[in-house]
């Protein structure tokens, strides 16, 4: 009888046991939207989790990662602008709109602009005759450099809407001595000169405002000319327009002889003014002026019709022929 009660506990705590639960969980992990999860049953264990987000970028909304949801808008792409080595790109996405720019011509041409400051430069000038240069025996001529000065450049609003006028004073002094030998040659002559002026043109075309490059002769009446071209360069249209003034003053000494040798100096003072007109915040104006005038042209004062057909500035010199200097870099 001691034996049978015994074993009646036993018997049912063994079967308690079998009783519990009934299979193994295979779980799903917790998400933004349903904590973790039993696939087999849909117990739950524990909360959700927080969202995940991915920022927004100029293609999609801020989204979280794990489910899904969107909030706000899309960023507006942040453009940086075209250079002549890429396109218009977006600095967040990296997408690319259009080309990249056309290469100016001065860059194409690897031209380096000067500061803009007195100077001296070789002139050209000579015994003519009917339009030509020629030698007479027993006469040359002595000469020395043109030297330029500057003023004070001045930019100001243009009487034409959207344009600024910039007004740069300079004068050109430069002397020669005529040599007669008496013996030899004591009548009448000519003569002409060629000095430096300068030119003005496009730094993304190449081309200049068609102009008189010289001035040939001994007097001036001092009259401003007006010229002006419209160009046309990565889909902009714009108009660089110039006047340019030249007074012109000259003394000479008269005639010194020692011995049989005649000599007369001729000093010359030249007062120019350029006054160009450009659109606002315009950069692209340029100013080329000869290195060296070596021969005398007879072109130039006389000729009435100023042609308008395209010249670039190295179509018959390298750079090294002229010097170049960039308005913009003068404000």
């Amino acid at each position: 009888m001691v034996k049978k009660r015994i074993l009646m506990p036993i018997i049912c705590t063994i079967a308690f046991g079998l009783a519990g639960c009934g299979h193994k969980h295979v779980w799903e992990e917790a998400t933004c939207l349903a904590p973790k999860t039993c696939t087999e049953c849909g117990e739950t264990e524990g909360g959700t989790i927080d969202h995940i987000w991915a920022e927004a970028t100029c293609e999609k909304a801020k989204f979280c990662e794990i489910c899904g949801e969107t909030v706000g808008e899309p960023l507006s792409h942040e453009w940086a602008e075209a250079t002549y080595e890429a396109p218009k790109t977006c600095s967040f996405c990296g997408v690319t709109e259009g080309e990249p720019l056309p290469e100016p011509y001065c860059i194409k041409n690897n031209i380096t602009f000067e500061t803009l400051q007195d100077m001296d430069l070789p002139f050209a000038m000579d015994f003519s005759e009917d339009g030509k240069v020629v030698d007479i025996e027993g006469m040359w001529i002595e000469k020395g450099m043109a030297h330029y000065s500057f003023e004070d450049i001045t930019f100001t609003p243009s009487q034409k809407a959207g344009y600024i006028d910039i007004t740069i004073p300079y004068q050109v002094t430069f002397s020669a001595t005529f040599y007669s030998d008496n013996t030899i040659y004591n009548g009448p002559f000519n003569w002409n000169l060629s000095y430096p002026s300068f030119s003005v043109g496009d730094y993304y075309t190449g081309t200049i405002v068609p102009t008189r490059s010289t001035y040939t002769g001994s007097n001036n009446d001092g009259d401003s000319l007006e010229y002006s071209k419209d160009y046309e360069w990565n889909g902009n249209t714009y108009t660089i327009g110039y006047s340019k003034s030249v007074e012109t003053n000259s003394s000479k000494s008269g005639w010194i002889t020692e011995g049989n040798i005649g000599s007369n100096t001729y000093d010359y003072t030249m007062d120019c003014v350029y006054s160009i007109t450009i659109p606002e915040e315009f950069d692209g104006t340029v100013l080329c002026i000869k290195r060296a005038t070596t021969e005398v042209s007879f072109e130039g004062k006389d000729r009435e019709e100023i042609s308008d057909k395209e010249e670039h500035f190295l179509d018959e010199h390298d750079a090294d022929y002229f010097i170049f200097f960039r308005l913009s870099d003068m404000q």
